[in-house]
């Protein structure tokens, strides 16, 4: 008897830890964001402007893809909210950028969940110019 219940509090202990963890790492809905595609470096650099987005809007895509600006990462600036993508937003970002002709003001919609300051990026394409 003793067994079954040393056995059933681990269970349950097992069970309890791992609902905890999944709650813990449930990230929002997936929805849909648009702002500024910027690598995260410089990006953190336009945060401490009045209007980070309308700041991003000047940054070159020859900037974001620079060796260093590449690496890292890169992100997205909605209004005054930076959100970093994950490993999948930057591959998705870095094939964003080798097709656009746009060589600033890089505006686009990313599909993904939103968890705190990341974005779980499934998809990113070009938004019309913003005005």
């Amino acid at each position: 008897m003793r067994l079954f219940t040393a056995v059933a509090a681990a269970v349950c202990a097992l069970l309890l830890t791992i609902t905890f963890t999944m709650a813990a790492n449930k990230a929002e809905p997936v929805t849909s964001t648009s702002g500024i595609l910027i690598d995260q470096a410089c990006g953190a650099k336009m945060m401490d402007k009045d209007d980070p987005e309308k700041a991003a809007a000047g940054h070159t895509k020859e900037c974001a893809t620079k060796e260093s600006c590449e690496k890292s990462g890169y992100a997205l600036i909605s209004g005054k909210h930076m959100y970093k993508f994950n490993e999948k937003g930057n591959v998705l970002a870095k094939e964003f950028l080798k097709k656009t002709d746009k060589e600033s003001d890089l505006r686009v919609r990313v599909d993904g969940a939103i968890k705190g300051d990341e974005i779980l990026v499934d998809g990113i394409v070009a938004e019309k110019d913003h005005k």
